[in-house]
């Protein structure tokens, strides 16, 4: 991810890709290939502004960029094709995930450096393909921004000459130091935003086998014997919320109970009338106060586990081993 976007950025800023034909020295080509379908789509729109008045240069617009990809594919942030005319003042991003494909949405704040009736250009996000980074484009989209000053002003005053200063070296050496920590807090965000999306980014475990890791980890003993039972059902749930939702790609992890059945219905899911009663149970020690018996608490888990089992994939050697059974 991190060499994918220092790639972007110098790219961006370097050379922009050409689809026509050039001449053979026509100027540096990009590394990059772009491509207008793959494993990876952009897509941008602009953000309606609240007010009426007419943007200007220098004026601060949003506008959203989304990215879809697969999980198991890494991909840099997008910036924009052409950096001169326009820039990126702000960046807030989440991810979701709808099944294997994962969804980035980047809220941007851009601020435009020319008037007139403008073209934003399209974002690139760079991805490793079969050997080849490739590159993906948004379309480019119209903007109309105004000038600070009526057509035909001018500045009223002259330029003054610049004032001779005998010893230049401590201003340069002010310089230094500001831009040195300027760098540092730069490579400090940019660092901590690697990692972050490193480890958002990592290949997920099956939804199955991720549940019951979680379920298998919990410390049942531990909680129950010192009366956490609200958080250990909470536990529980959460586990399940989170199988259905990447199991079956309904948002469980977010939706009430109720909202749960309806969807369970609709999706036709198997083992739905047990998911409810469970879900149900569980709603009645965290919302209710209700303390069930200790055999009762210690079979929630055991519960969920068969939940998420018998739901889980059949493989070919499950059907065979079950019509060995039978």
């Amino acid at each position: 991810m991190a060499i994918l976007s220092f790639l972007l950025l110098t790219l961006s800023a370097a050379a922009q890709p050409d689809t026509t034909t050039a001449a053979p020295d026509s100027g540096p080509k990009p590394a990059y290939r772009l491509v207008e379908e793959g494993p990876v789509s952009v897509a941008a729109e602009l953000e309606p502004r609240r007010t009426s008045k007419p943007l200007t240069v220098g004026d601060r617009f949003k506008m959203n960029v989304t990215v879809r990809y697969h999980r198991d594919q890494q991909v840099s942030d997008p910036v924009p094709a052409d950096p001169e005319t326009f820039a990126v003042t702000d960046v807030e991003s989440k991810l979701s995930y709808d099944g294997d494909t994962v969804v980035a949405d980047y809220a941007l704040e851009m601020a435009a450096f020319s008037a007139g009736e403008l073209k934003m250009p399209g974002f690139l996000v760079l991805f490793p393909y079969e050997g080849e980074v490739l590159a993906v484009q948004s379309d480019s989209l119209p903007l109309e921004v105004e000038a600070t000053m009526p057509e035909g002003m001018e500045d009223i005053n002259d330029i003054k000459p610049q004032i001779p200063f005998p010893n230049l070296l401590p201003l340069w050496l002010a310089l230094g130091a500001v831009g040195l920590a300027v760098l540092g807090i730069v490579g400090w965000r940019f660092a901590r935003r690697w990692l972050r999306k490193r480890k958002e980014l990592e290949p997920l475990p099956e939804p199955w086998e991720e549940a019951l890791a979680a379920l298998a980890a919990l410390p049942v003993g531990e909680w129950l014997g010192k009366g956490k039972v609200k958080r250990y059902y909470y536990a529980v749930s959460e586990i399940l919320k989170r199988y259905l939702t990447r199991r079956y790609g309904f948002p469980a992890i977010d939706q009430t109970t109720s909202e749960m059945v309806l969807a369970m219905k609709r999706e036709r899911i198997p083992e739905r009338e047990d998911f409810v009663r469970f879900f149900r149970r569980a709603d009645m020690v965290k919302y209710a106060k209700l303390v069930p018996e200790r055999a009762e608490m210690d079979a929630a888990v055991v519960t969920a586990r068969d939940l998420v089992e018998r739901t889980t994939p059949k493989t070919e050697s499950d059907h065979e081993d079950t019509k060995a059974e039978k």
